[in-house]
């Protein structure tokens, strides 16, 4: 993905976005009391990401170039500070202890402060949104809140189990990730003044993009080591999680080995974990779940196709594309 291409329509508003994000921390910068707290929120906010959801928000928004660009500014920013406020709960509820090839909240000031630290992030997302003035806009951040939470409380009450359909994985899916896309694209389309069907058309652009992008997520945990993706890899089997590549392995050779693993003692899930991914690998389940991702991918340039021709358009372009082939 290159980022000079595809940030260059909206650079200017980025910028302003993460100067906003910047802030959320910097109001502590000179409080002694609460020293500690900046530092956290420091280390959490400054973790470089990918930027997409934000740059997602303002890239449509100026499709029809009658974006409101203030309050398209503040959403982006709590669309950004939502997504990383899930980051941080994913981390401490995983064990996880790098993001993006850093240290995680939860292991430098553990899994209490780190719930916290998420909270406060949360809250501060929320602010943002509110200041839009826009109703709509509120409820459906809101939602949001709800659906990411109802996708974390969906994995870990399904952890541990291996009857997990793919009906139901692509609901967990949805609520965890896609939903946020969703928002994000619903969002830019509202402030950019978009008619009713192309609001509708690109929060489902909002959804396969969103559906790609964690069924690839959960390809790379199979498919790359650590220092490749920045986090630990096979982690999902590790957790007790069945992603799309298990389910699909489950259902097509692997029963007894999946079921085995998932009821075995802890230490001898350590020491057959390596051979188990390995089966998962060459069961087919790989393919399988790149098939999926492709098609979803497929619909999202087909809305794409729809759209006005214009340089924020070529760079949702671009977005679709490195999501549909990113390797982190």
């Amino acid at each position: 993905m290159d980022p000079d291409i595809i940030y260059k329509p909206i650079q200017k508003e980025l910028n302003l976005v993460f100067e906003k994000i910047v802030n959320v921390s910097s109001k502590y910068d000179k409080d002694k009391k609460n020293q500690q707290v900046f530092e956290q929120l420091t280390h959490v906010l400054a973790v470089p990401g990918k930027r997409i959801r934000p740059s997602i928000t303002l890239l449509v928004s100026n499709l029809w170039s009658e974006s409101n660009i203030d309050k398209t500014i503040l959403m982006a920013t709590g669309v950004e500070l939502l997504h990383i406020a899930t980051l941080v709960h994913d981390d401490t509820v995983d064990h996880a202890n790098l993001r993006r090839g850093h240290k995680t909240a939860s292991s430098l000031w553990g899994r209490n402060a780190a719930v916290l630290i998420g909270d406060y992030i949360f809250a501060t997302s929320a602010i943002f949104v509110c200041e839009t003035n826009n109703v709509r806009l509120i409820k459906r951040f809101a939602e949001t809140i709800t659906e990411l939470s109802r996708g974390e409380l969906n994995e870990i009450n399904d952890s541990w189990k291996t009857d997990i359909s793919e009906d139901n994985y692509y609901k967990r899916i949805y609520d965890k990730t896609a939903s946020l896309f969703c928002t994000a694209t619903e969002s830019g389309a509202l402030l950019g003044n978009a008619t009713e069907k192309h609001v509708n058309n690109l929060k489902k652009f909002g959804y396969f993009l969103g559906m790609a992008y964690q069924i690839i997520d959960d390809l790379l945990d199979y498919k790359y080591s650590t220092d490749d993706i920045g986090k630990p890899s096979t982690n999902d089997l590790r957790e007790g999680i069945m992603t799309l590549p298990a389910i699909y392995a489950y259902n097509n050779g692997l029963k007894k080995e999946i079921n085995e693993y998932m009821n075995s003692p802890q230490e001898k899930q350590i020491s057959t974990l390596p051979k188990l991914v390995d089966k998962v690998r060459n069961s087919g389940g790989i393919e399988y779940s790149e098939k999926k991702s492709k098609d979803l991918i497929d619909s999202a340039k087909n809305i794409l196709n729809n759209l006005p021709t214009s340089t924020y358009k070529n760079s949702l372009e671009i977005i679709v594309e490195y999501i549909g082939s990113r390797k982190k």
